[in-house]
C-alpha cells in the first residue's frame, strides 16, 4: 500500500522544476491493478511518454503553443505550454511489465497489473453430500 503525507493511498514522487506543468490525475485501485487517468488536454499523442523506471511511474508530454499571427494581439493566455510531468512512487503489488497505456478525449489512462500472486483468489467451496 502506498500513502502521501496527508494520509492517501498514493505518493507523489518529487516533482520537477517549476516550468513544468503538473496535471490533474485520479488514481483508482481495484482487485485487478491499478488506474491513473491524467488529464493531459491538448497534448499531441506522439508526445507522450509513459515509463516505468525502477518503482516509479513516470508520465511527460508537451502541449505546443499554437503558432500566431505576429499582428495577433493576446488578451488572455491562461493555458499551460511546454514541458508535462507527473511522477508516482508504485506500491509493491504492481506488475511493472504489465503496463497500458491509450490517450482519447484529452485524458491518458494508464493502467498497471496487480501481480498475479498479489492478487486475492476466490476459493470454490465444493459440497460433499
Amino acid at each position: 500500500m502506498w500513502h502521501d503525507a496527508m494520509g492517501g493511498l498514493f505518493r507523489e514522487a518529487g516533482r520537477g522544476p517549476k516550468t513544468e506543468f503538473v496535471p490533474a490525475v485520479d488514481v483508482i485501485e481495484d482487485p485487478e491493478g491499478y488506474h491513473f487517468h491524467f488529464e493531459i488536454a491538448g497534448v499531441a499523442a506522439d508526445s507522450i511518454e509513459v515509463q516505468v523506471e525502477d518503482d516509479h511511474l513516470v508520465v511527460e508530454a508537451e502541449r505546443k503553443r499554437p503558432e500566431w499571427p505576429k499582428e495577433a494581439e493576446v488578451h488572455r493566455a491562461e493555458r499551460h505550454y511546454g514541458a508535462i510531468r507527473r511522477s508516482f512512487i508504485l506500491p509493491e503489488d504492481a506488475d511493472r511489465e504489465g503496463v497500458h497505456a491509450a490517450y482519447r478525449d484529452g485524458v491518458l489512462e494508464v493502467t498497471l497489473s496487480k501481480r498475479p500472486e498479489t492478487r486475492p483468489v476466490k476459493v470454490k467451496v465444493e459440497y460433499e453430500n
